[in-house]
């Protein structure tokens, strides 16, 4: 995961003071019920990218031959794929 275990829990808890912050926001349960909550969706929406990148790998493995005699670069068939999958899949990262 790109952030470290702390940085998501800082995140949370800003997260969740600013909600706090907001007048008219009502919630379900205690501070800490809601910040485990909100580490659990970031966590959740960082995964997506890794996920997506070991899928990628796994799809590029089917080239290497390709890829190892130099008829392909790896980077750049990476790159192209992630973008179309992205695009298919309608991913914002």
């Amino acid at each position: 995961m790109k952030l470290s275990p702390q940085k998501v829990n800082y995140l949370a808890d800003k997260l969740l003071d600013e909600l706090v912050e907001i007048e008219g926001v009502l919630f379900q349960g205690n501070d800490t019920q809601l910040q485990l909550a909100i580490q659990e969706i970031i966590t959740d929406e960082l995964m997506v990218e890794e996920q997506l990148d070991a899928e990628i790998h796994k799809m590029l493995h089917a080239y290497k031959y390709e890829i190892t005699i130099g008829r392909m670069s790896y980077d750049d068939l990476f790159k192209k794929t992630k973008q179309r999958l992205i695009a298919e899949r309608k991913l914002v990262l």
